[in-house]
């Protein structure tokens, strides 16, 4: 248990300064809102990302073998996403980690964990808020698809941002060519 908390604790230090150094103020307005008023402002926020099809139901980061480094391209519709929840401060994302299963489940548990971990820290390294990112890991336990071919692998090292209304995904996690 240990090994864990030195593992993610510089993390979650990195992602609260940041998350708290976040100059943007909230009005108490934006903090408390009806359950239909959030649903209608997420069914908004999915109508304004339909013209960008990469984040509109949902992101999927791909990682290398034994990584959690996001590539540039993928930073960038990170940004697109932090973008959005910036202007839209009610609005809520879910991040899962997931790995392929080659490794012990207790490395890949970690793994997961730091890949999810580096996605919500680019949202709020691009401004979002650090309340509106829900962070959860799966490690090996959620394929895309069962399989042990490069293909197969590389499908499931990814992280996915969903959009959320009030614990229900609004996204569908697709694949990306």
């Amino acid at each position: 248990m240990n090994r864990y908390l030195r593992c993610f604790l510089p993390v979650l230090l990195v992602l609260t300064a940041t998350g708290c150094s976040n100059p943007a103020s909230t009005s108490e307005h934006s903090l408390f809102v009806s359950a239909a008023e959030a649903d209608a402002n997420n069914q908004r926020a999915l109508q304004a990302l339909s013209d960008e099809p990469d984040v509109a139901g949902g992101l999927v980061v791909y990682f290398d073998t034994d990584s959690s480094a996001i590539e540039p391209p993928y930073q960038a519709r990170l940004a697109y996403v932090a973008n959005y929840l910036v202007s839209h401060p009610e609005a809520e994302v879910f991040v899962e980690g997931h790995t392929d299963d080659i490794g012990s489940p207790e490395q890949n548990f970690v793994l997961a964990q730091a890949r999810a971990a580096m996605i919500a820290y680019y949202l709020v390294k691009y401004g979002a808020l650090y309340e509106q990112v829900n962070v959860h890991a799966y490690g090996e336990h959620s394929p895309v698809r069962e399989g042990s071919g490069k293909d197969d692998l590389k499908l499931n090292r990814r992280g996915v941002v969903e959009w959320v209304s009030h614990g229900h995904s609004l996204g569908y996690e697709f694949e990306q060519q």
